[in-house]
């Protein structure tokens, strides 16, 4: 089993930059990492921290050939809104919480799949992803034709 640990992960800039989450939660089944570096949010709000969460669930008769095995995995990046001096009092106002981005995935298994079933969902799906038709109707919002 891994470590509840930091996570390293690359941004897709020209140059790419490694970003660190480092681990903040584990509650009921809850684990969450955060990015809390000065890169990524520059004003260290909490609520500006890229995130990513992973919740999983198991019915009582998973080991017995039966039910399902779920797992919620999320990636959320916040936008903080522009915040300017210009306030009367002179004071700079707080950072607010402006949007969101965020990639939402969720597991299903089967407890009869195999192990290799699970490989395969877990190796070819960010492929899906990453294939043209996907990735562009992500970034260009326009679907395949």
């Amino acid at each position: 089993m891994a470590a509840f640990a930091n996570m390293v992960i690359a941004d897709a800039l020209g140059t790419p930059v490694n970003h660190t989450f480092v681990p903040v939660q584990n509650a009921n089944g809850l684990f969450l990492w955060q990015d809390q570096s000065a890169a990524s949010n520059p004003l260290g709000v909490p609520v500006g921290f890229n995130t990513i969460s992973a919740q999983g669930a198991m019915s009582k008769d998973v080991n017995a050939g039966r039910g399902k095995f779920a797992l919620d995995f999320r990636y959320v990046m916040p936008t903080l809104e522009t915040v300017s001096n210009s306030t009367q009092s002179g004071i700079l106002p707080a950072a607010t919480w402006a949007y969101d981005c965020a990639m939402f995935v969720k597991f299903v298994f089967s407890a009869r799949s195999s192990l290799q079933n699970r490989k395969d969902v877990l190796k070819m799906g960010p492929l899906a992803l990453a294939n043209t038709q996907l990735s562009d109707w992500v970034q260009t919002y326009q679907q395949p034709s």
